[in-house]
Order: C-alpha cells, then structure tokens, then sequence
C-alpha cells in the first residue's frame, strides 16, 4: 500500500468568531503526517460570503493575489487521525481572511473573520431587531453601518443611538452584514412562519382502545382575533382514519368555550394499528394518533402488570397475559426505553430503545400466563412498552419502572457534533406523583467516554429545568448521565457522536451563564415586568428584550458587575412570551431567553390541581380545582384513569397547543467556540474518510403507548372554581386528570395520582 495517498485525506475548520486581540487558529485534522502549506489572503467579504442560512461560501481564486501571511506546518504522530489546531499568524489584524491549505496540488480554502463588532438578532414573524455591540468594550454601537440583502438588492442603514435596527416590512431580508472600520459581523436570517389563524386540538380518553371498544374524544379550537386567540364559532368535523380509510366521521358544533366532544366505536372487525383522529374547523385542523387492538378468530387479549402501572427497579416485572379462551400461544414482546415518560411525548424514538423481552407463552386452561420481564441493570429508569399478539389478535400497554420519586430527562440540542464544538443539553426534572417541577434541586451531569467522565452539577429553576453544556468532548461516542437524587436517584442518559464534522453546523441554544429573574411567576395584560439578568464576567452594555408575535420590546443598559435590570410592560399577544437578555463578555456574546407566564384571554395556562389530600374512601366525593385556573364559566373534562396516560391521552400538554413558539435568537459572536467547514480550492479536492456499513435498513424499535382504562369519564359546563369527583368504588391508584376549556380562550390542565384505600 502507498501510505502517501493518505496525504491526500485533510480537513480544515475555522471558528465562528474571532476576537483580534487573542490568537487565531484553524483545525486541521490529517492522517498523515506529510507536511501542509499555509497562505492566508485579505479579502472582501462579499466576495466569499453567500447569502442564505444553507448556503455554503465560495473559494475565491488566489491567483495574482498577494499572502498577508504564508508558512508550512508538519502534523506529527506519522499515518493516523490528527486534529491539530495551526495558528495562522494574523497578529492583531482586524478583517475579513481566507486560509488556504495544500499538499501538492490538493487545496481547501476556510474564511476568517478577525472582528471587534458582534450582532445580536431577534426575529419574529412582524419584526427583524438586529444589535451591535463592541466585542471589546461590551458597549452598544451607534451608527454603525449595516447592509441587508433583501431579494436582489442591497438595503444599507445605520444603528440607532443604542446600537438597534429595526425591520418590519417585507419583503424580509436573508442576510446582514455590519461594518465598523476594518471589522465585519454577519448572520444569515432565518425564515419565520407566520401565525396560524386557527389552532385545534385533540385528545382521547386513552392512547390505546380494543376493537369493539368506544373511544372519547376531546377538544378545542381558536381562532386569531387581532393578537388574541378566541374560541371558535361554529362546527367541528371530526373523523377517525385509517390510513386513507374512513372508519368514522361526525359533525359536532362547538360550543361557548369553543369546545367539542365525540365518540367513536371502534368496529369488531378492526385491523391492528396507528389509526389518526382529525378534527377541523375554521380553516385549522388538529389530530391526534390513536392505537387499535384487534381481535381475531374469536381470540381477545389483554395485558397488564401485576405490579400496576409503576413497578420497582429492583424487581422483575411480571406481566399477566389474559386470553379470552385457553390454551392460546400468545407472543409477548417488550420493547425498552431507559427513561421514564410522565407528562411528556418524545418527538421521535428515544436514545437506546431497544428490544427487551421476545418469547412466546402459552396461556393455562383459565386464560392466564404470566411473564418475568427483566428489571433494569443500568440504574437508568425504564419504561416498557409491551405487545402481546396471538394468531392477528393483539394488546398493548405501557409500564414505568422508575428508580425514585422523580422523573429525569436530558436532551441534546444535536445527536452528532463537529469535534471541538460544545454540547449543549437540558435538564428537566419532576415528581412522578405531581407532575410538580423539582424547584431549587441540583442535578449532576456527567459526559462519559470510555474510562475518561467529566462532571458538573446546575440549578435546576422554578419550572425544574437548567441548561449546561461541556466544551470539547472527545471524539467518538459520548455518553451524557442527569441525576437527581430524591427519594432514590432518578437518572436519564443521552448519547451524542463526536465526528471530524458534522453534517451541518451547531445552532447555540443559548448560554447557562446568562441568568434571568422576573419579579412575579404571572402577569397581565399592561402590568410592569422588572427584569433582572446577569452574566459573571460581562461588560460595557446588556440587551434585554421583551419577544412576542407583535415585535420585539428592547432596551440596552449598562451591565454593572455583569448585571443588568431592565423594565417593561406586559403585553397580551399570541404565541410564547419570552424575555431574553444578551451580554458581552471575554469577547463573546451570552445570551438566554425565560418564558413570560401571562394571565389573560386565549392563553395557556399550567395550575396543579388543588386536592386536600391524595387518599380517599371508595365511592367518596372530593372537591377539586385547579389551583389558579379560575377563568368563569369553560367546558371541563374530568377523567379518572387506570394507569398513566400517555401519547394522545396526556391532558398536561394540550394548553401548550396555544404557546407558538415566535421569535428565534442568533449571535455573530457566540460564547462557545464553533466551527465552519472548508470549500474546495483550485486544483485536485481534498479526500474526505468515511466508512460506510451497507446492509438492510435498521429495523424501528417503538415503543407501545399505555392503554388507559377511563373509570370515570364526564364533559360539562361549569362556572364553579371547583368541582365535586366521585372516587371509583374499587380499592387501588388511579390517575386524575382536568383539562378546562374557557370561554374565554384559555386552556388549562393539570393531573395528579390519587389513591382509593
């Protein structure tokens, strides 16, 4: 083998953000250790750059230009995998630059831009607010000069005295390119979806129904009305499919409180599978995903744990299979999940879901079987999805084996990260018998790589949540370990690949060391919000910005210590309310954003239920309200379920239906170091190693939704702060769930566990 064809295998990187007064690198990983020529061009920005945020830059053509800088650089370790960072020898030099490297006639080309000016933007679907800061001082920039490509042409203007500029007409631009004397800061804009005029949503008695069985559905619709979401006038059509089959289809009208409610029987002779329920009125259509169990040849099935729906970790789970005659041969398959889902829907399959029981049974002379499902040995909290199948008959349920009293979960911003990127996670915790938030807990985060761990611990705030991030994992794959210890440790994990680059660059969701306070948990319409936000470290100026659908509120004021407070007035508008705040510091912009909680009209609303306690007599009645919620008159749903509700089932997350997400962040100067990719230069391209594995596509694990029996279920116009429930007449732990329709346009909901002695 001629080892020198490795010479041919590099890659360039360049940081996203380069301050003058540091030293400047660019990444080269290599497999050999032939030597690399360096030559680095002052060149014009437009040049190079492209407008559009998926738009790759452009080589630029070195001929007849003169280096500013040129050197060689010999990667050492001899033929393997090298990351090496190679200062690139700009001094102090502020500007725009190319890097070019090459081996022979192999060339790639990564631009540089050495900057003192920073942008900040927010953009909304009415409004563009860009901000331009000095990377040095901290101080806000006035009358710097800021260039827009708005369709095919360029729109130049200059900051205010506080260093804004403001766009809300169309067309929108795609890019901005700032300049101050021989410094540069862009960003590509990103496109922002305008505002549905009608929202509709949908939920089910239970996330799983039998064939033969009824299945209740549930739901609302608003509509845009100025900047306030009202209940819609008029009728709701409601269908329930089956891939393009039509099972059933009912016309409802919906009702003060823009409510609606149905029914559906599923036919005896239901296929097994994902059936969809829609519902549309005023233009808008919601859905929802509804699981069928068939019955076949005579044959039911049923399954459930003998433990209920929360078994212990410690222990085998044991499964009773029931038939409908005896003596069937039922195959039984349990699919695992290492994390525990209370009150929340994962937007696809979850890390490490993966096949965890497959046998098969046979059912005694009385219909029943029991199996052993393995309990976790991982420590990590589990749920089971299980599916039990007998000649085209089938059931499904759900189970939960935590290891303590609360539900963790951490999530990645990417699964896959470009080598010496940050990853960012989030840290969510909860009671399991609440859902309340873990408030004011610390949770410790751990990145794993083989025998090497790296360790932090964060806050966790008033909703339970906390952002953090590790700075240069190692390549290869990463394991990410959130634990909370109360009442037991309570563990989730997460997994990110560390590859040479990704396949597009990281988007930064913010920094951890951007803290924001409120001075209430709620608001309404016109009242005063005061603002504290710090950054340690920071200096010169903060941006602090109130964010909602009518625009941007903004205010710059001076970061004292790296504090800064902040005053604005609540406005009521559809979608998210947030308040963000953008500091300076060591050269780097930081920057968060917190949810604003608003009490008005046409909001989402989150009130736990209010109960005096969670231990009732059989057949009892107890009052119950949801703690906060008190909107007059609405539509209430109040279910009383076997089991945990999940998928369509779940009442907690309906009111979020309302919370359209409405302004985006970006930075030109983030804190955490990114990384660009190389373009290919003139002459021979670069090789790129990659290692493909080609076999059949991987098979999808999924995990089976819980079947929730409704014990209790009731739809009624109600007036009243709270409401009389029956407990069910038989001993054992349900879930109770209130979801409020208002009339005036709010949703609520809340849940709790209560237990029948």
């Amino acid at each position: 083998m001629d080892l020198h064809r490795l010479d041919a295998y590099f890659a360039l990187f360049a940081g996203d953000s380069n301050v003058p007064w540091k030293a400047t690198t660019v990444r080269l990983d290599t497999y050999s250790s032939a030597p690399v020529d360096f030559a680095v061009y002052q060149v014009d920005p437009a040049d190079v750059l492209t407008a559009g945020s998926n738009a790759r830059p452009r080589a630029i053509s070195t001929r007849g230009r003169r280096p500013v800088a040129t050197f060689s650089f010999t990667p050492p370790g001899g033929y393997q995998f090298q990351s090496n960072e190679v200062d690139v020898q700009l001094g102090t030099r502020e500007g725009f630059y190319v890097v070019e490297a090459r081996r022979g006639d192999v060339g790639e080309q990564v631009w540089i831009n050495r900057s003192r000016v920073g942008l900040v933007t927010k953009e909304t679907p009415s409004e563009l607010v860009v901000y331009g800061a000095d990377l040095g001082t901290g101080r806000a920039l006035p009358r710097m000069r800021v260039q827009f490509v708005v369709g095919d042409r360029f729109v130049t203007t200059l900051t205010d005295a506080h260093g804004i500029v403001r766009w809300n007409r169309n067309p929108r631009p795609v890019f901005a390119l700032a300049q101050w004397a021989d410094s540069y800061a862009f960003v590509s804009l990103l496109p922002q979806a305008p505002l549905p005029s009608t929202i509709v949503g949908v939920r089910t008695d239970s996330a799983v129904v039998h064939a033969g069985d009824a299945v209740h559905v549930v739901g609302f619709a608003r509509t845009r009305d100025g900047n306030v979401l009202r209940p819609t006038r008029g009728d709701v059509s409601v269908s329930l499919r089956a891939g393009p089959t039509l099972v059933g289809d009912q016309r409802v009208a919906l009702d003060g409180a823009g409510a609606f409610s149905a029914s559906f029987v599923i036919p005896a002779n239901a296929a097994s599978g994902d059936y969809a329920v829609l519902a549309q009125a005023g233009g808008g259509t919601g859905g929802a995903t509804l699981h069928v169990d068939a019955n076949a040849g005579g044959l039911s099935l049923d399954v459930s744990a003998k433990c209920g729906e929360s078994c212990s970790a410690a222990d085998d789970v044991p499964l009773l299979v029931r038939s409908s005659r005896g003596g069937a041969v039922v195959h039984v398959t349990v699919v695992r999940s290492p994390h525990v889902y209370v009150g929340y829907v994962p937007d696809a399959t979850p890390w490490a879901t993966t096949t965890w029981l497959d046998e098969t049974v046979r059912t005694g002379d009385d219909g029943n079987a029991t199996v052993l499902v393995p309990h976790p040995s991982d420590e990590l909290g589990s749920t089971y999805g299980v599916t039990v199948d007998s000649g085209g008959a089938t059931a499904d349920t759900r189970v939960i084996v935590p290891t303590g009293r609360a539900a963790v979960r951490v999530t990645l911003d990417r699964e896959q990260q470009t080598l010496g990127t940050p990853v960012f996670f989030d840290v969510d915790a909860q009671e399991l018998a609440g859902p309340k938030p873990l408030a004011g807990q610390t949770a410790t985060v751990q990145l794993v790589h083989g025998s090497s761990v790296a360790q932090q611990r964060v806050t966790l705030d008033q909703n339970g949540h906390a952002r953090g991030s590790f700075s240069a994992p190692p390549l290869g794959t990463n394991l990410i370990f959130a634990s909370v210890d109360d009442g037991g440790r309570s563990m989730d994990a997460a997994q990110v690949e560390v590859v040479t680059t990704a396949a597009s660059s990281t988007i930064e969701g913010g920094s951890a060391d951007v803290r924001i306070g409120l001075d209430r948990p709620a608001y309404r319409a016109g009242d005063p919000v005061t603002v504290d936000a710090s950054a340690p470290g920071a200096q010169g100026d903060a941006l602090v910005t109130l964010e909602s659908a009518l625009g941007v509120q903004a205010t710059v004021t001076g970061a004292n210590d790296g504090r800064a407070v902040a005053h604005f007035r609540a406005v009521d508008a559809t979608g998210q309310l947030r308040v963000g705040a953008a500091f300076v510091r060591d050269g780097a912009i930081g920057w968060a954003t917190v949810a604003l909680g608003l009490d008005a009209p046409g909001r989402p609303q989150y009130a736990p239920l209010s109960l005096v306690r969670s231990d009732f007599a059989p057949g009892e009645a107890a009052s119950v309200s949801l703690r906060g919620g008190t909107h007059g008159q609405g539509t209430l749903i109040v279910r009383i379920s076997r089991g945990t509700p999940s998928g369509s089932a779940l009442f907690d997350s309906a009111p979020s239906l309302l919370e359209i997400g409405v302004a985006t962040t970006q930075t030109s100067a983030p804190a955490a170091v990114t990384w660009h990719p190389w373009v290919d230069s003139t002459g021979d391209h670069a090789q790129v190693l990659g290692f493909v594995r080609r076999s059949q596509p991987p098979h999808t694990v999924e995990l089976a939704q819980a079947e929730t029996q409704a014990v209790s279920w009731s739809v009624n116009r109600s007036n009243d702060a709270s409401i009389a429930v029956q407990m069910p007449a038989q001993s054992g732990k349900y879930t109770l769930s209130l979801l409020d329709i208002s009339d005036d346009g709010s949703v609520t909901a809340g849940s709790s566990i209560v237990t029948v002695r």
